[in-house]
């Protein structure tokens, strides 16, 4: 039992140092997305309701097939007709960040290869569009307040480019959860 917990703590450890080389694995590009939340139910109106309608955030297996879903699309995007017809692929990390029951809302944090065709602002534009597409990303933040908020915090979604300490942001969680949020795709 105990050989058991020591390999699996070093397998972690392992994956936090193999990705924290993303510019080695040409994965350069970084991408943070926050879901939407869905409908629940409905209620009276109130003041928490204005419309009646309440909202839930997305469960962990919701997100899972939202974060399949947007590579899927911006597979579609960029590679076009190739990955269809040839079957490639965009290499994407992902791994998943907070809990619904905690102050930190769930959301992905991805690692992207940028296929050498792009510039950097073409790429971008692609994923951008495929977060659109896809519906269960939030575009714009809806607590945005333009006299008082910076502009980096009017949308809900960021993309940039790696840089040394990105990789190992989003791996922080990692070496103290289980690799069960981590997502190769």
């Amino acid at each position: 039992m105990i050989k058991q917990v020591v390999d699996k703590k070093d397998v972690r450890l392992e994956v936090v140092k193999w990705l924290t080389n993303a510019k080695e694995l040409r994965l350069t590009q970084g991408l943070t997305v926050m879901p939407k939340k869905v409908y629940y139910k409905h209620v009276a109106k109130s003041r928490y309701a204005v419309d009646g309608k309440v909202y839930r955030h997305l469960t962990k297996d919701e997100l899972e097939r939202a974060n399949t879903r947007l590579i899927h699309l911006i597979n579609k995007l960029v590679l076009k007709n190739a990955y269809k017809r040839d079957g490639k692929k965009i290499v994407a990390v992902g791994s998943i960040e907070g809990d619904n029951s905690g102050c930190i809302n769930l959301h992905t944090h991805f690692l992207l290869q940028k296929p050498d065709s792009y510039t950097t602002e073409q790429f971008h534009e692609q994923i951008v569009k495929a977060i659109d597409l896809s519906g269960e990303f939030e575009m714009s933040n809806p607590n945005y307040r333009a006299d008082k908020d910076s502009e980096d915090k009017m949308f809900r979604y960021k993309v940039e480019e790696v840089t040394d300490g990105w990789s190992g942001y989003i791996t922080k969680k990692i070496d103290k959860l289980e690799l069960n949020r981590l997502y190769f795709y």
